[in-house]
């Protein structure tokens, strides 16, 4: 990672949070290491949630509740979105993100608009939980568009040939990385004799974030970890952007 220059503590930084765009962005990574950093982090991405479902395809799906026709009677009625609803979600985020945008030029904070994006949403949520428990259902149908161009874009940029033959110190670092988070989480799990798939999920919240958790449980069939695999991943990332900015100014750079 020193090949980098002054880059490499920078990387690093950011590799240490889901917001990866959002800590390069605010450290001032260069951008062809933010770009050999992006092909790197979907490249290891890909290759390990194929690790993690392939851990979990002998995991059963859990049981259907007894009532399950009445069930699918709600389900089917909550799926229908209303406009307004999403117009009102649309609306709110737009607003957030101008108002970080704003506040981060006001103060003369490079690279704050995403972490200030971040910071926003999770007061706004905190105090007023039930007006954005009313969005809800509409920011369920966005996520789910916006999580199919998410693997998209990580399918189309995870060219292995092309991030070694860039970057392969930041490779290495984002694979060695990667394995350690597993075999820790794996093996204390092991010890302190948690549900296999407790883990998985939350490994996957840990690095994937909220979406792929929540998408990694409902493919699964494991109902009762969707909602703990969101929260999971929300307060990651709550928290992971700042803590990733200031241990990296205050404890990698001098390194």
């Amino acid at each position: 990672m020193r090949s980098l220059g002054t880059d490499s503590w920078k990387i690093a930084s950011a590799f240490m949070a889901i917001n990866y765009v959002a800590i390069s962005e605010a450290l001032g990574v260069s951008p062809s290491v933010l770009a050999a950093g992006v092909a790197a982090d979907n490249v290891i991405t890909a290759i390990y949630f194929m690790i993690l479902f392939t851990l979990a395809s002998k995991i059963p799906p859990e049981a259907s509740p007894a009532n399950g026709t009445e069930v699918d009677k709600e389900s089917s009625s909550e799926d229908k979105t209303p406009v307004l609803q999403t117009a009102t979600a649309l609306a709110i985020s737009f607003v957030i993100c101008k108002t970080a945008t704003y506040l981060s030029n006001l103060f003369r904070i490079q690279g704050g608009s995403l972490p200030g994006v971040t910071a926003i949403v999770v007061i706004l949520a905190t105090l007023l939980p039930k007006q954005f428990s009313y969005l809800a259902p509409a920011g369920d149908t966005l996520a789910l568009v916006l999580m199919q161009v998410f693997f998209s874009v990580v399918g189309a940029s995870g060219s292995i040939r092309s991030v070694i033959n860039t970057a392969p110190s930041i490779f290495l670092f984002a694979l060695v990385q990667v394995t350690v988070h597993l075999a820790i989480i794996l093996g204390l799990g092991k010890l302190f004799r948690f549900d296999l798939k407790l883990l998985l999920i939350a490994s996957n919240a840990n690095v994937g974030g909220p979406t792929t958790a929540c998408g990694m449980a409902t493919t699964k069939g494991w109902g009762s970890l969707v909602v703990p695999g969101i929260l999971a991943g929300i307060f990651g990332i709550s928290i992971a952007t700042f803590l990733g900015l200031g241990f990296g100014t205050m404890v990698l750079k001098h390194l």
